[in-house]
C-alpha cells in the first residue's frame, strides 16, 4: 500500500512532468535557456520523488515551476510548504511574487515582506518594491529603493507621498482624443505647459517619456539624478522629472512622472514627413483613466475610473493580463501553433505585431528576413541588437486569432527572457490590435476586444 508521502510525491511528479499547455509544443526545438530551465525542473522533480515533506527540495521544485510560467503548478507546491514552514522565505517569495502578478497586491505585500524577514533576496526586494510602488505607498517604496536598484528615484518618490502623481484636476467623465498619428503606432496631440507636442502611445513604457530638449523648452521639475528603465526591449537610462501639468483632449492631469531621454530619431522615424513625435505616454498615466484604443474610428477614448467603459459590440472578447513587477503587463498568445508564450503588450513597437527574439521564433519554425532600411536606422536610438522582419503565419491571443501577423526578430541576445524571474517570450503589440476596439479594464484585469460591427 502506498504512504501518503508516496502519494504526495507521484502528484508532484505528474504535474512536474506534464505538458505545460501545448502537445504541438514538444515537437519545437526551445532556446537553450528554456531547455536548461526545463531539465532543471525535471532535476528537481527526481528529487522530489519520496521526499515530499522535504521543504528545501519542494522549494526548488517550485521556484523551476514558476520559472517557467506554470504557476498554477507552483502555487500547489509552494502551498504545501507553507503547510509545512508558513514563514519559509522561498515559498512565501514565490506565492508573492504570483500574487503580484494577479494584482492582489496586500497579499504579495504581506507575503513578500515575510520572506525578507528570512531571506534578503534581491528579487524579492524589488517584488515587494513593485507592489509597495503599485499600492501608492510612496514612502515605503522610497525605502526601498537603493536596494531595489533604482536609488535615484528615491527623493522623487518621498515627493510623490507629499503629492499624488498624475491627479486628474479637471475634465469630463469621458472624452474621444484623435489619433494625430496612426502609422507606424497611434500618436495624440497634447499641451506640456501650454507647448502643443505629439506623443505617441505605448503601454510598454513605465511612465511619460520626453526627448531630453522637451526639457529646454517647458517648465519641467528635473532632478539629477538618473534610473535604469525597460523599454523596446532593452534597458534605458532615463533622467527623473516631473511634468507640472499636462492636457490630453479635455483633461488637465498635475504631477505627472516623467523620465528623459534622447528620442530624437525615435520620433524622426515616427513622423518623418512632418511634426516629430517627441515623447511617449506609458501605462501609469493610462493606469489613471480606463482607455480605450479605437481603431475603427482611429481615436483614444479615456473615461474616469468612475465611468467604466461598457463594450459596444456583442461579440467582445475578454482577455486576461497580469502585471508583473511595477508596470510590465503580460498575455498569454501561441505562436505559429507552438506552445501558449507570455508576450508583454507593448503598444508602441513601430510596424508590429509581435516582437521576440529570433530563438523564440526559431522555436515556431519561423526565420526572420533582412534587416529593413528604417529599423535599421531606428537601431542607433534603442541601442540594442538589430531588429529583422518576420511574418507570423497565427497569432492566437485567446478568442482574438489573427493571420500574417508582421513583426520583429531581435538577433542576438537583445530580449531579457526572463524577466521578474518567469519566462518571458517577447512582445505583442499593435498592428496585432488593428480592426478592434481595445479597452484595458484594470479592475478585472483584461483586455477587451470589440470587432467592427
Amino acid at each position: 500500500m502506498r504512504t501518503r508521502r508516496h502519494v504526495i510525491a507521484l502528484a508532484f511528479l505528474a504535474l512536474a512532468l506534464a505538458p505545460a499547455r501545448s502537445t504541438h509544443a514538444q515537437t519545437r526545438v526551445a532556446d537553450p535557456s528554456y531547455r536548461d530551465a526545463q531539465q532543471q525542473l525535471r532535476a528537481a522533480t527526481r528529487d522530489t520523488i519520496g521526499r515530499g515533506a522535504d521543504i528545501g527540495r519542494l522549494d526548488t521544485l517550485g521556484v523551476a515551476l514558476l520559472r517557467l510560467d506554470r504557476l498554477g503548478d507552483a502555487a500547489r507546491v509552494f502551498a504545501r510548504v507553507i503547510a509545512l514552514d508558513p514563514y519559509d522565505a522561498s515559498a512565501n517569495a514565490g506565492l508573492g511574487k504570483m500574487a503580484l502578478f494577479r494584482d492582489s497586491l496586500a497579499d504579495a505585500d504581506t507575503l513578500l515582506a515575510r520572506a525578507l524577514a528570512r531571506d534578503r533576496d534581491p528579487e524579492t526586494v524589488r517584488d515587494l518594491y513593485a507592489a509597495r510602488l503599485r499600492q501608492g505607498r510612496w514612502a515605503d517604496a522610497a525605502a526601498l529603493a537603493e536596494e531595489a536598484g533604482e536609488a535615484g528615484r528615491r527623493e522623487a518618490l518621498l515627493a510623490q507621498a507629499e503629492t499624488p502623481p498624475c491627479a486628474i484636476t479637471a475634465g469630463p467623465d469621458e472624452d474621444h482624443i484623435p489619433f494625430a498619428v496612426t502609422f507606424p503606432v497611434p500618436c495624440v496631440r497634447v499641451r506640456i505647459d501650454g507647448e502643443s507636442v505629439l506623443l505617441a502611445i505605448d503601454t510598454g513604457a513605465r511612465e511619460l517619456l520626453l526627448d531630453d530638449h522637451v526639457a529646454r523648452r517647458v517648465r519641467l521639475r528635473v532632478r539629477a539624478e538618473q534610473v535604469p528603465l525597460d523599454w523596446m526591449g532593452h534597458t534605458q537610462t532615463v533622467t527623473v522629472a516631473v511634468t507640472p501639468t499636462m492636457q490630453i483632449g479635455r483633461f488637465t492631469l498635475a504631477d505627472v512622472p516623467t523620465g528623459l531621454l534622447n528620442l530624437r530619431k525615435y520620433g524622426l522615424s515616427l513622423n518623418p514627413r512632418s511634426e516629430p513625435v517627441v515623447g511617449v505616454i506609458g501605462l501609469q498615466m493610462l493606469r489613471a483613466f480606463v482607455p480605450t484604443f479605437d481603431y475603427h474610428r482611429n481615436e483614444l477614448v479615456l473615461r474616469r475610473p468612475s465611468a467604466p467603459a461598457t463594450p459596444v459590440a456583442a461579440k467582445a472578447v475578454r482577455i486576461p493580463f497580469e502585471i508583473r513587477g511595477e508596470a510590465d503587463m503580460f498575455v498569454h498568445a501561441e505562436l505559429a501553433g507552438g506552445r501558449a508564450m507570455a508576450l508583454e503588450v507593448h503598444s508602441g513597437i513601430p510596424e508590429c505585431g509581435v516582437m521576440a527574439s529570433e530563438a523564440v521564433f526559431t522555436e515556431v519554425g519561423l526565420k526572420a528576413g533582412t534587416v529593413s532600411r528604417m529599423m535599421g536606422s531606428a537601431n542607433s536610438w534603442i541601442q540594442g541588437n538589430p531588429w529583422a522582419r518576420v511574418a507570423v503565419p497565427s497569432v492566437v491571443l485567446g478568442g482574438v486569432v489573427q493571420s500574417g501577423v508582421p513583426g520583429w526578430a531581435v538577433r542576438g541576445e537583445g530580449i531579457d527572457l526572463w524577466r521578474d524571474g518567469v519566462r518571458s517570450d517577447g512582445f505583442v503589440s499593435h498592428d496585432l490590435f488593428r480592426g478592434w476596439r481595445v479597452t484595458y479594464d484594470w479592475a478585472a484585469r483584461q483586455m477587451v476586444f470589440e470587432p467592427k460591427e
